[in-house]
């Protein structure tokens, strides 16, 4: 007796790195931009694209044509400029654009903004909560993930507090034709109740795009812990300019880990 034998096929992922937490993701022909709309930032605590690339971002030139989804996680100039998503906007006219409502009140302030409010998705959920919605014709979890601490000290009270207390950073899992893709943004990784809440690891990602402070506060337990709230496939690191050679060697034997060092870098992964 023959038994039919279900093949898998493997389709690929195109993704490019642009700057700091800013990525180009093609598959199965939809485009999906994801923090990569900001210009130069002057200090070296993070990448920023050049002056070039940033032009073809304005104004929509391959790569960056036909983008069916610009997804801002938060408001933070490493992370998004107003003007230049605007631009973009204005030159991509089927471009839709996701974001948290401290951002969609930033680009309100920008004269086009009524050219292209339409097109806006304007969504922050509240915390642990997550909301669910379909931009061209994927689906799109929207989750509000903490945006990690930087502690400074208040001059009122002495005390040491989280000045990113009231960011509204939020993650994306995007589901492309089955494919699922997942960027946190500036998650915090020891938020473990927010993680435990959401059961990520349920969803068969196969693209985590995570923060690098998985790294720098779980140490020799990273991959286990992102294992634990995620169990992705395949992990993309977000990485500091000097911290690139270190990161590079350590996910170098790792499979299924992968570290960019040059900006317009593109690599393909395999997905099911």
């Amino acid at each position: 007796m023959l038994f039919p034998t279900i093949v898998f096929s493997q389709k690929e992922c195109e993704v490019t790195y642009i700057s700091n937490e800013g990525f180009l993701i093609e598959i199965d022909g939809i485009k999906v931009m994801v923090d990569a709309l900001f210009d130069e930032i002057k200090e070296n605590w993070c990448d920023s694209p050049s002056d070039s690339i940033t032009d073809l971002m304005k104004n929509s030139k391959p790569p960056f044509d036909n983008i069916d989804i610009i997804a801002i996680t938060h408001k933070h100039v490493d992370h998004f400029n107003e003007s230049i998503v605007v631009q973009h906007m204005l030159s991509n006219q089927n471009g839709i654009v996701i974001c948290p409502n401290q951002v969609n009140a930033i680009l309100a302030e920008n004269p086009n903004y009524q050219k292209i409010k339409d097109r806006i998705i304007s969504i922050t959920p509240e915390p642990m909560s997550d909301s669910n919605i379909v931009v061209s014709n994927v689906s799109i979890k929207v989750l509000r993930l903490e945006h990690s601490g930087s502690m400074k000290k208040d001059p009122e009270s002495g005390e040491m507090v989280n000045r990113h207390h009231d960011v509204e950073n939020v993650g994306y899992l995007f589901s492309i034709n089955g494919d699922k893709i997942f960027h946190c943004g500036d998650t915090n990784p020891l938020n473990e109740k927010e993680y435990n809440t959401f059961e990520l690891y349920k969803e068969e990602i196969d693209i985590a795009f995570v923060e690098r402070l998985f790294f720098t506060f779980y140490r020799e337990k990273d991959l286990e812990m992102i294992s634990k709230f995620l169990n992705p496939d395949n992990i993309i690191m977000h990485i500091r300019p000097e911290d690139k050679g270190a990161y590079f060697d350590y996910a170098y034997q790792k499979d299924g880990v992968y570290v960019f060092i040059n900006k317009m870098e593109s690599i393909n992964i395999e997905v099911q």
